[in-house]
């Protein structure tokens, strides 16, 4: 363990290092808190030990600098000094000292708070090892559900995506025998055979090849594009490995959502109903914002019966947006609500979930410095109200940030 000791008393300072360094701490020494502070800067010390009465930079001076400086993990500071009224002692507090020794300094008393820092030190440095890991375990859930999501959705988006290109495929081989009847006519036309080329005409029937030509290749094209647009929606969905936050169109990424999502609405009978107003962009993570509107719709589109309806509505309030998904189905149970953002508990089917959709996506939106607050009413339906700030942990109270997160649909 590194120590920093700045004393402008070298009998003091030289005896401090003596006793850290029999103790096998490496002791680096300063005169003054100016080259206390550029040895700081440049080196390593989780300890600092600081006389408070220095010239030009005092310990307290110190101590603020070392506080206001960004780096990683945290340093423990002590004050020596020979003040010990409590005003004294709320000022070197509020500079953001952790102890004090009074001068003289007693050895016992000055090895007991070492201990005592290198403890606290040690519990700082395993909580965040700690946090390391849960950041990186709650990734690893986020990707797990949006894979999990992914197959889930893939037979569905593989049936949207068959449609269009049988329709176009059909259109083709039209297309290919009637124009291969037409050019065989034209060819007995240069032939001079216009006994065959008349013949050609009738069976190829030229005057509804002319009226068909081009509506046929405008089908085709969109049946084209739709197969475009249904790939694009998927890799914008999907984006497993987009990590910058960028400026993102919400009512876009909700339209993502829905086409993705639309064919299983479309299978159960649900209408899906939108109400968007226009929205400022938002800074957000877009594949992990994307996730959340898709496991918002799809909690809704499993909770209706047939001939139920899906509404998604978006608005602009201060300082952010809120996007909204309400359905008309049956609602949550109150035997469900005290447990509906556990990580794995679901009320689907074996099989139709993971029971991570709700969990991963309240932590996105509280990662985004967002909220989601829900309305429900068991056998009335249930409306998610999504709540994020134009950028993450910038918003104005009236949003709701810091709010309790209400009951949630059961069946994430």
């Amino acid at each position: 363990m590194r120590v920093l000791i700045a004393d402008d008393e070298p009998v003091s300072r030289r005896l401090l290092q003596s006793h850290l360094q029999k103790w096998g701490y490496e002791v680096t020494a300063a005169a003054d808190g100016a080259e206390a502070w550029q040895l700081f800067e440049a080196g390593d010390s989780p300890i600092v030990i600081t006389d408070w009465m220095m010239p030009g930079v005092d310990g307290a001076e110190l101590i603020r600098r070392i506080r206001a400086a960004p780096r990683p993990g945290y340093v423990y500071t002590v004050l020596l000094t020979a003040r010990s009224q409590k005003e004294d002692l709320v000022e070197g507090m509020e500079a953001g000292a952790d102890d004090f020794l009074t001068k003289p300094f007693d050895r016992d008393e000055l090895r007991v708070r070492l201990r005592g820092a290198e403890r606290i030190l040690g519990l700082e440095r395993s909580l965040a090892e700690q946090n390391r890991v849960l950041r990186e375990t709650q990734a690893a859930l986020v990707q797990t559900e949006k894979l999990a999501s992914l197959g889930r959705l893939a037979a569905g988006v593989a049936h949207e995506i068959n449609n269009p290109i049988a329709y176009v495929t059909n259109n083709l081989a039209v297309l290919r025998r009637d124009t291969q009847a037409v050019l065989a006519a034209l060819d007995a036309h240069r032939r001079g055979d216009a006994a065959e080329a008349a013949r050609l005409e009738k069976a190829a029937d030229l005057p509804y090849f002319r009226e068909a030509f081009a509506r046929t290749c405008d089908k085709t094209l969109e049946g084209l594009k739709r197969v475009r647009d249904i790939v694009r929606n998927l890799r914008d969905f999907a984006r497993l490995d987009e990590a910058e936050f960028k400026e993102a169109d919400l009512n876009a990424a909700v339209g993502s959502a829905i086409e993705i999502i639309g064919h299983q609405a479309r299978a159960k009978g649900v209408r899906l109903e939108t109400a968007f107003e226009p929205l400022p962009p938002v800074l957000c993570h877009p594949g992990k914002v994307n996730q959340v509107f898709l496991n918002l719709l799809d909690n809704a589109i499993h909770a209706c019966g047939p001939g139920g309806a899906v509404t998604v509505r978006t608005r602009p309030e201060a300082g952010g947006v809120v996007v909204e998904v309400a359905d008309d189905g049956c609602g949550i149970r109150p035997e469900h609500r005290s447990r509906l953002f556990e990580p794995f508990f679901t009320t689907k089917p074996v099989g139709q979930g993971t029971g991570l959709g709700l969990s991963v996506s309240f932590g996105i939106v509280r990662d985004h410095g967002g909220a989601i607050d829900v309305e429900s009413e068991v056998g009335r339906g249930t409306t998610f109200r999504v709540r994020l700030p134009l950028k993450p942990g910038v918003r104005g109270q009236e949003s709701g940030v810091g709010k309790d997160p209400g009951p949630v649909r059961p069946g994430s």
